[in-house]
């Protein structure tokens, strides 16, 4: 059995039991996770932790802030952000521990998207949780499924979730799994449901706080209140002395569109040349490396050899090549237990997640790409957020986004919001105000937060509608093109 503390309706649950912890944004659910994790912690248990936002050493502290003594040889983080903090090579796994046993073993896969990566790494945890350290019980806690479904196609989420339940199943232990339902696509909810054996439920209590409930197992428990000890309520602030700017230098922009301009004309081309892949394969390559915003071409050559090679490139300049057959054996999502170790193939690890275009969503698409960059801002409690909503009655006149505001006020983030002056900003409403009849502005969908001092907080997304309710933009994680979308804000748009 699992205990799983006061933060869940429900006392323990048995082993191979995967439960999603679904509800709004900002409504603290990684954080009842990791309490949860961390309250069941002792000598005979190991924990998986998969992040795609948090770095690695962020959640670390989240979680020996609840657990002083958790052994850090009993813990594994995937670092699935794209950050590679620690500037380890992608896929690779830091056996040492620190001399003073302070930090866990940390492994790095390139991006959100390579969910056969991450896969195949969470597998590899396991195993050593289980046959190296001899431990009875093993958990997976995975934060979250929604930067996932932004950079891969919904089948292969799917598939991924029911690769992990089966593999929670197998070695008898506990997963959470965090998803925010803001924006999301309820029939992709519905399936991420069937594959799990029940949900926590968290909602907002009133004046403050959260409940929980568990729905499913055979059950619906009542709604029970959670509290929270709030000595430290943002463990992630980065400190005062953080990077800023990084490597990459990027030139401000003249506007909004430039930026998309110069993000577009950025990105790699995928072309198979001589490829003799079955229309399956080739679907496949084009679903995966499109829904990461690289396009696919095919070509034959004059010569009959290299036959089924994949050339990653910009324009003339070649990035990587593999071979197809490896490159489709990479990207398979398998529905069993466990995930077969492969190589990664150099086109894989050569992909960039610098800037990654969105064209031709919807609105939906961009509130679940904006929650992203907005729980970053939240979670770090520090920092500025910019925000533009075309009018300013698509943030007050919408009560969804305007608690997710109110929230980013309430946690220490300094918001600046941009729009048309269509509607009223409440005299206590605690934002900076940009008002502007501009083209630009009433076109543009944008957030961005600084990091607070911190590089591997930066975030940005920005959009332009081009057509009634169709946005074409990016969004990004790279610091030195978030600080230049923010510069060119500030200067454009004094408050």
């Amino acid at each position: 059995m699992y205990s799983t503390g006061p933060w869940m309706s429900t006392a323990s649950v048995t082993g191979g039991t995967t439960l999603l912890v679904r509800g709004p944004a900002m409504t603290r659910k990684t954080d009842v996770v990791v309490r949860t994790l961390a309250a069941d912690d002792d000598a005979e248990t190991g924990t998986v932790l998969v992040t795609t936002d948090d770095s690695p050493s962020a959640l670390w502290r989240r979680y020996r802030a609840h657990v002083p003594a958790a052994d850090p040889r009993s813990v594994g983080i995937v670092d699935a952000t794209g950050g590679n903090a620690g500037n380890r090579p992608t896929g690779t796994t830091a056996d040492e521990y620190a001399a003073d046993g302070s930090d866990p073993r940390v492994a790095t896969v390139g991006s959100p998207a390579d969910l056969t990566g991450v896969g195949m790494t969470v597998s590899k945890l396991l195993e050593a949780l289980v046959v190296q350290q001899a431990l009875d019980r093993v958990r997976l806690g995975l934060l979250s499924l929604n930067t996932m479904v932004m950079y891969a196609d919904d089948e292969r989420v799917v598939k991924f979730l029911h690769a992990m339940c089966r593999r929670v199943d197998a070695v008898d232990g506990f997963g959470l799994v965090v998803v925010h339902t803001d924006g999301f696509d309820e029939r992709l909810d519905s399936q991420f449901e069937a594959f799990v054996d029940g949900a926590v439920e968290v909602r907002e209590r009133d004046p403050d706080g959260v409940e929980t409930r568990l729905r499913g197992r055979g059950e619906t428990t009542d709604w029970t209140a959670v509290e929270f000890d709030d000595s430290d309520s943002h463990p992630d602030t980065p400190a005062s002395a953080g990077v800023s700017g990084g490597p990459a230098a990027y030139p401000v922009p003249e506007s909004l569109h430039a930026a998309i301009a110069a993000a577009e004309d950025e990105r790699p081309t995928l072309t198979l040349c001589n490829c003799d892949a079955t229309d399956g394969d080739g679907d496949s390559l084009r679903s995966y490396f499109e829904s990461r915003d690289v396009p696919v071409r095919t070509a034959t050559l004059d010569a009959s050899t290299p036959r089924n090679v994949a050339l990653l490139h910009r324009g003339e300049e070649l990035v990587a090549a593999t071979t197809v057959d490896a490159l489709t054996d990479a990207i398979v999502v398998e529905s069993d237990d466990a995930f077969d170790r492969r190589q990664q193939p150099d086109v894989l690890k050569a992909l960039s997640d610098d800037a990654h275009g969105a064209r031709g969503v919807d609105r939906a698409f961009l509130v679940e790409v904006s929650r992203v960059v907005e729980m970053r801002g939240y979670r770090t409690g520090a920092g500025r957020v910019d925000a533009g909503f075309q009018a300013l009655s698509n943030l007050w006149g919408d009560p969804r986004a305007r608690r997710i505001y109110e929230r980013l006020v309430d946690s220490g983030v300094e918001v600046h919001v941009y729009g048309v002056p269509d509607a009223p900003t409440p005299a206590d409403a605690g934002v900076v105000v940009h008002p502007s009849e501009s083209e630009e502005i009433r076109d543009s969908w944008f957030v961005v937060h600084d990091g607070a001092g911190d590089d591997s907080g930066k975030a940005a997304l920005v959009a332009e509608e081009r057509d009634p309710g169709v946005y074409h933009g990016f969004w990004t994680r790279t610091p030195g093109r978030v600080d230049a979308v923010g510069t060119y804000l500030r200067n454009a748009y004094p408050a």
